[in-house]
């Protein structure tokens, strides 16, 4: 479900859709295996990082 879909629904359901912001993270390597590639761990920390940030109000 997209995220504007949930937002619309929220707004049906409840008459207003809350604030909302989208964090994606970029992916490399679809193959099927376990863990996270390299890439993948140094985007997801960079990703942790700007939501401590923005949580903190240090980020619009």
């Amino acid at each position: 479900m997209r995220p504007e879909a949930v937002l619309a629904i929220a707004a049906e359901l409840y008459g207003r859709a809350p604030d909302a912001r989208l964090l994606a993270i970029r992916g490399h390597d679809w193959a099927i295996g376990e863990g996270l590639t390299e890439k993948a761990e140094k985007n997801l920390a960079l990703s942790l990082e700007f939501l401590e940030d923005f949580l903190k109000g240090n980020r619009s």
